[in-house]
């Protein structure tokens, strides 16, 4: 689909204040708990308030296709919960500069989900709402409390819950995908429809192979991800010190020094001498979703969530099969705040946005309006219960299909699309329960005193990262070089100064790790 970036100014006139709430058709709470009582026929006699909500697309819809979502959406929640939603999609590239521009010249922004944009930022900046301010979420959104539960506390900063994560797939054990073609050809048995578990041994034993029947090809499609194939936590959401033990220990420690980050970088530098990675690595920015789709890759790193193996076969073009070499995943404390759902803290209309939400967690008519447009228009219902295109419909013309189903509230009240299985949300839950958590699920990290330390050591590491994590550069003496100039930027200071945090931090939830 050709993108399109949409910028709507929309100012709104707020006429009068809600002061009798009707309940919603759906399971969400409509207004405060001692005030349900209150029906359609007071609410209805106002005006409704407008909420405008924003969020990013990877398919950006066309202005009309949006507006007849915006106003199907309306018919539902005029009735309900007595407010008017005002979209705002912004194509993904789009989104990370005009946010924070909305945010800071007062322009009516009243929800939007902090991805690209950092979460801590937008904290620190004062664009957040406190959500349990005046009992907000929990008059408004006890359908958000019942829906998310203990994952609300992923997102706390400073004590305070100021976003609110989606119900999506959180946590994933590590993988690999390789095309089904090239593993054909080189003999190698596998299951399809299952994620193949297998040694580091074995995967370097297939790498081999593929190396030695396509030498055209490149075997390991490189990705900046070194870090996230080590388990470990990296609370605050940096990587400058780490619990490697989240599971049991509060001790926090530098990544880049430790044995394990020594031992990825020696197998992505033994992977590069023997020829399985680019050497045009460095310069060609090319990722796995151009090199494998183009025939020119076989492999590469990805997490194993369910329904991966529908969604990399579809966006290569080709069936990929999956491969799993460690058994223990992580939930890391981070994870359910990196692109959480905020509101503004400028808006007029605070109850009406926290209505609204609540609606989107819990009513699945919405979610499926929001992730998949208009049932007919945008897509259809087939024999199986799984959506799809009409006829005649496709990914390039569909007028609204923004193909962001793991950014929306809750995306497993939503329907399943074709090509998934039709329990891939009971699966994906399963697999976030399975996960380890961190003792540090709920720490937020402040690093607003250490602001010139960070950046030094993130330059320093942007340094290093790609030579060093592509398997160019020898970690024997290129990780001594690196952790040198990193602890003479403060390296030290700021570890120091995280773990000063988490276990202040910890003594006021009884955490004694």
């Amino acid at each position: 689909m050709k993108k399109k970036w949409v910028f709507m100014l929309i100012t709104a006139m707020v006429l009068g204040c809600l002061s009798a709430c009707g309940t919603s058709n759906s399971n969400s709470q409509a207004g405060p708990k001692d005030t349900v009582e209150n029906k359609n026929e007071d609410q209805t006699a106002l005006e409704p308030e407008k909420v405008v909500m924003s969020f990013l697309a990877f398919s950006t819809p066309s202005a009309d296709e949006e507006k007849a979502v915006e106003e199907a959406m309306n018919e539902i929640t005029r009735a309900s919960i007595g407010v008017e939603i005002d979209l705002m999609i912004m194509d993904a590239a789009s989104y990370g500069q005009q946010l924070p521009l909305m945010l800071s010249g007062g322009e009516q922004l009243d929800i939007y989900n902090a991805i690209s944009v950092s979460y801590g930022s937008m904290v620190n900046s004062g664009y957040t709402l406190d959500l349990e301010e005046n009992n907000l979420i929990d008059n408004y959104g006890q359908g958000i409390i019942e829906t998310m539960g203990e994952y609300l506390e992923g997102c706390r900063m400073g004590g305070k819950l100021y976003g609110l994560p989606q119900n999506r797939d959180i946590a994933s054990p590590n993988g690999y995908a390789i095309g089904a073609e090239y593993l054909d050809a080189i003999g190698y048995t596998y299951d399809p429809n299952v994620f193949n578990k297998i040694t580091q041994e074995e995967l370097e034993n297939i790498f081999a192979k593929l190396h030695e029947a396509f030498p055209d090809k490149v075997v390991m499609v490189t990705q900046p991800v070194a870090r996230t194939q080590i388990f470990c936590d990296y609370p605050g959401g940096d990587w400058f010190g780490v619990m490697l033990n989240p599971e049991s220990s509060l001790d926090v420690t530098d990544l880049y020094s430790s044995e394990a980050y020594m031992n990825i970088c020696k197998m992505y530098y033994n992977w590069n001498q023997l020829g399985y990675i680019s050497s045009d690595a460095l310069t060609d920015t090319s990722a796995s979703y151009t090199l494998v789709p183009s025939g020119k890759g076989m492999a590469y790193a990805c997490g194993l969530k369910p329904g991966i193996i529908q969604q990399e076969s579809i966006s290569n073009g080709r069936q990929m099969v999956m491969f799993q070499t460690d058994e223990k995943y992580l939930m890391a404390s981070s994870s359910l705040n990196n692109m959480p759902w905020c509101i503004n803290s400028n808006t007029e209309n605070p109850e009406a946005a926290m209505k609204l939400l609540n609606e989107l967690y819990t009513n699945p008519e919405l979610s499926n309006l929001l992730c998949y447009g208009i049932e007919g228009s945008h897509y259809v219902v087939n024999e199986e219960g799984l959506f799809t295109f009409p006829e005649g419909v496709t990914a390039e013309n569909v007028g609204y299909h923004p193909n962001v189903t793991f950014l929306m509230p809750n995306e497993f009240i939503a329907g399943v699309w074709e090509g998934n299985a039709p329990d891939i949300w009971v699966e994906t839950k399963k697999m976030n329960d399975n996960a380890i958590k961190s003792l540090a699920m709920g720490f937020s990290f402040d690093n607003s005193a250490l602001t010139a330390e960070y950046t030094a050591l993130n330059n320093i590491y942007e340094e290093f990262r790609y030579q060093l994590e592509y398997g160019f550069l020898n970690p024997e003496t290129g990780i001594p070089e690196m952790v040198e100039r990193m602890e003479k930027a403060g390296l030290e200071k700021y570890i120091l100064e995280k773990q000063n945090q988490l276990n202040a931090w910890a003594k006021t939830k009884g955490i004694q790790k």
